[in-house]
């Protein structure tokens, strides 16, 4: 293969690696309490996803069970609800959404959906999930940021792919934190 071929395959690799990813506003876990009305501790439950043919696209919506509220006022079960999924064998998927798995421990930054009364949405993706897991012996805060870069207003280079798992502390530590920008808790 000439050089020039193989320049021109490796940008176009390079450009389909970086469009598989949803760009959010890069915030600190104190800008994510602030900003999002309600935040809430949760076991996720069960997830359906559903094709709008209205405007061809799959939504999949997600049952939660509230175990704390940490701002706002939450019902006991709610409804989040994320682009893509599968349905009937069509599958759809938006880079950056964040994954649910049944029984899995987490803390949502959400906001009301726009279109869905009593449904709700996470904010910034998956930036906006952080599940409290068992490693090494201790219960730690990670956000999995498969898919997403982020934006930085006024910074030379605006966009910094992230694409990895963070970890944020420990879960108590994580807590204290959300808590504090919160005012307290409710």
């Amino acid at each position: 293969m000439p050089h020039s071929s193989r320049i021109a395959l490796l940008s176009v690799a390079l450009c389909s690696s970086a469009a598989l990813a949803t760009v959010v506003i890069a915030q600190s876990v104190e800008d994510l309490t602030r900003g999002s009305p309600l935040v809430v501790r949760a076991t996720a439950q069960q997830s359906m996803a559903a094709f709008d043919e209205g405007e061809a696209k799959i939504w999949t919506w997600t049952e939660l069970t509230v175990t704390e509220t940490l701002k706002g006022q939450a019902p006991r079960t709610l409804l989040v609800k994320q682009p893509g999924g599968e349905v009937g064998g069509l599958g759809q998927h938006v880079a950056g959404v964040a994954r649910f798995r049944p029984g899995e421990d987490c803390v949502l930054f959400l906001e009301p959906s726009a279109d869905e009364r009593g449904v709700f949405i996470v904010r910034g993706l998956s930036a906006g999930k952080v599940s409290l897991s068992h490693r090494l012996g201790k219960v730690l805060a990670v956000r999995d940021l498969s898919g997403l870069s982020f934006a930085r207003a006024g910074s030379r280079d605006p966009v910094r792919p992230v694409d990895d798992a963070e970890v944020l502390g420990t879960a108590d530590a994580f807590l204290a934190r959300v808590r504090a920008a919160a005012g307290g808790g409710r």
